[in-house]
């Protein structure tokens, strides 16, 4: 009998097409919501500008409208273009700040209001008949609360050379990501006009750093002055001190200890007491329970200082406005801040807020406080330096209307500043050429001129004549604005907010 030697094989199971078919598709949809997101994500941040933490960063010559500047970027482009089609001799100039506002109590509004001034600027600058350079405007987001300002400034460093961008405007906000920034910028060669910031140690002894706006040594000198005169004016009267203890903003921490060595030179008497807090991302949760205690020691016996000076932000400012008015409570006494005193209405435009500023107005009319604050400038401070029929003030305002909108916004002075430090550069630039007209302006050539813009040889800016102090890169010579900071009405409107009270002197 013959023996099988045949393999057993035992049988295969029946093919899956179902299942092989349905993981197939599946591995395709995520494929394509892959690619779909990345398409999507290109096409909407576009060339020079990519995605980080669900925002779009990095430099824009228009084409691509951040958060918070749609339609503005459209009118940036098209100048822009025009600049590209005239052929001429160009430079660019980059304005660097968190485009869509959120950096610590540099609302949205007032990010808009300083690229609307810079756009203003490039326009007036171009428009002069048979001058060069003409001026390219690039728009440089570093983020929410400036996160990713390495990877903008790697960017503006990159188009130095490939764009002719001569200088940076702007830096909106004084931290610690704006001060590595204006270091790195000027280590490549790329001087600054800053334009909004206070911190004093964004100057330095070495050349590459300058700004239309003033220090909070000057600010804190001009605001000592002001409260020993009315120490002389009125016998007694007390002034107070509230302190921000956070350490890590560079803004707080130079505002007191500039206010508290100001008032030493001065003779300007001081209570003992120094009342503080603490504000900053770890405390933001409790930060309201901590100034309802300040409001509580200035307030509470009813008998308040005459004046509270308050060395912190804006956005605290609010917190302790609202705390001081709490059960109706009075609290008539005056209060003077630094520039950042804008930070009270931090995020408040549009009808959503409505209700928020409501209550405000509310608390704020309880308490009876009256909120000043050193600013950088005001319209009435053009006429105090030009005169009420002469300055170039005027056809900025009228340009402004024209251009972005109703021109009571320019009370707040940030289109004022974001106009004059993109403007500075741009007269530099063509400084170069005035000197050697055959001679494109580089990043060099522009520094040495903003070096020199001092002296006999000034520029005519809307917020005064612009000079920068030879060895530090501040502003010389020109006043600051004590301005009334007025609450909101009962509706819920900013209205006028911004009231105009004395020009200040450093």
């Amino acid at each position: 009998m013959a023996v099988s030697t045949r393999v057993f094989e035992p049988p295969r199971p029946p093919r899956r097409w179902g299942l092989w078919s349905v993981c197939t598709l599946a591995v395709l949809a995520v494929v394509g919501i892959v690619v779909l997101r990345i398409v999507s994500m290109a096409g909407t941040c576009g060339e020079g500008v990519s995605e980080a933490d669900g925002e779009c960063v990095g430099v824009t010559d228009g084409a691509y409208a951040f958060e918070n500047m749609k339609g503005l970027s459209g009118k940036i482009r098209a100048e822009n273009a025009a600049v590209d089609k005239s052929g001429k001799r160009t430079v660019s100039i980059a304005y660097i700040e968190a485009m869509a506002g959120g950096s610590a109590d540099r609302g949205p509004e007032a990010t808009r209001q300083a690229v609307s001034g810079a756009y203003l600027a490039q326009r007036a600058l171009n428009s002069e008949r048979s001058t060069l350079p003409k001026i390219r405007l690039l728009l440089a987001n570093t983020g929410r609360g400036d996160r990713h300002w390495g990877q903008v400034v790697d960017r503006l460093i990159a188009l130095k050379d490939k764009e002719h961008l001569v200088a940076v405007a702007g830096l909106g906000q004084s931290n610690d990501r704006t001060a590595a920034a204006a270091k790195r910028l000027r280590a490549a060669g790329l001087p600054l006009v800053g334009a909004t910031v206070a911190a004093d140690d964004l100057s330095s002894g070495t050349s590459g750093f300058y700004r239309v706006s003033f220090p909070n040594q000057d600010q804190t000198a001009a605001a000592a002055r002001y409260l020993k005169d009315q120490q002389r004016a009125h016998p007694g009267y007390r002034v107070q001190v509230i302190r921000d203890d956070n350490e890590k903003d560079r803004y707080n921490t130079s505002l007191y200890k500039d206010f508290s060595a100001a008032a030493r030179r001065t003779g300007l008497d001081v209570d003992d007491e120094l009342i503080s807090f603490l504000s900053g991302d770890d405390a933001q949760e409790t930060a309201g329970n901590e100034l309802s205690l300040v409001a509580d020691k200035v307030c509470g016996d009813g008998r308040p200082p005459d004046a509270v000076y308050f060395a912190a932000r804006g956005r605290e400012l609010r917190r302790f406005i609202e705390a001081a008015g709490e059960g109706g409570r009075h609290c008539p006494t005056t209060v003077l801040s630094g520039s950042s005193a804008l930070g009270v209405y931090f995020d408040t435009g549009g009808t959503r807020h409505r209700a928020e500023l409501a209550r405000l107005a509310q608390r704020w009319e309880h308490s009876q406080l009256r909120v000043y604050y050193t600013a950088f400038t005001h319209p009435e401070i053009s006429k105090e330096v030009y005169g009420a029929r002469s300055g170039p003030f005027a056809d900025f305002a009228r340009a402004y209307r024209d251009e972005i909108g109703d021109p009571a916004a320019l009370a707040s002075g940030q289109a004022m500043l974001g106009y004059d430090a993109t403007y500075t550069i741009g007269r530099a630039a063509r400084r170069v050429v005035d000197i050697s007209p055959g001679v494109r302006p580089d990043a060099g050539l522009v520094l040495r001129l903003l070096e020199q813009t001092n002296g006999k040889y000034r520029v005519r800016g809307v917020s005064g004549e612009i000079a920068f102090d030879p060895d530090t890169g501040e502003p010389m010579d020109r006043p600051l604005a004590l301005v009334e900071l007025l609450r909101p009405t009962d509706e819920g409107e900013a209205g006028k907010t911004y009231r105009f009270v004395a020009p200040l002197r450093p």
